[in-house]
């Protein structure tokens, strides 16, 4: 099992423990794992393979909002209230979920509390990188933009090669397929990334930060 956030802190027969409330759930390539609407139910932990989140908007225009990788969490909001799901997930690979029902969330707590700390923080990292993304979006130019989404990718475990479409990429920048794809050949320019149909390899990740924050 590759090491999740979930488990930050735990000893190794307390991850054992943990994984023995989950429940295991394959995917093949192009299955939605939930549907933006849906009554969220459970959080998905990535055993293996690549899920990608999106939102539909109005008119039917689809919009990524990121992708998810071995350790990666994702729904975890189901544990917390009983709302609709404000995105969909769609494995992009063939995959293997393992699934926490509410239920069994609690359970688990009262077996092992520092899981409920950890989940914390995963919201608390996420409600700060929504923040800086939201300046990012308002304030810096687009190649800081699709720096940052780039970074963000390596953080979630998912490089450093990337398989990913620039219309997938442009979405995660707020930046359009045009200016994404001038951008990433800026940065193969550089020496920061290089390029191949569908894929983007990252081979200086100190220097994509520094473009990500306008230190270049």
């Amino acid at each position: 099992m590759v090491p999740s956030p979930l488990f930050q802190g735990l000893r190794p027969e307390e991850v054992r423990l943990a994984l023995s409330y989950f429940q295991e759930r394959p995917l093949a390539k192009g299955r939605l794992v939930f549907q933006q609407g849906d009554l969220g139910q459970a959080l998905y932990l990535v055993a293996q393979g690549r899920i990608r989140l999106y939102r539909l908007h109005l008119g039917g225009q689809e919009r990524t909002l990121g992708f998810m990788g071995p350790g990666g969490v994702f729904g975890e909001m189901a544990l917390l209230e009983e709302g609709e799901r404000s995105a969909s997930a769609v494995a992009e690979e063939d995959s293997l979920l393992l699934a926490l029902y509410r239920e069994a969330y609690l359970a688990l707590l009262q077996r092992l509390p520092l899981v409920g700390h950890n989940l914390a923080r995963i919201l608390a990292q996420r409600l700060r990188e929504a923040n800086l993304e939201m300046d990012l979006l308002a304030f810096e130019e687009a190649q800081s933009r699709v720096a940052y989404a780039l970074l963000k990718l390596l953080k979630q475990g998912l490089g450093p090669e990337l398989a990913l479409r620039h219309q997938d990429l442009a979405a995660l920048a707020g930046a359009s397929r045009e200016t994404v794809t001038r951008v990433l050949h800026e940065l193969q320019r550089l020496g920061i990334v290089n390029l191949a149909p569908g894929r983007v390899w990252v081979g200086n990740p100190a220097l994509l930060e520094e473009v990500a924050f306008g230190l270049l």
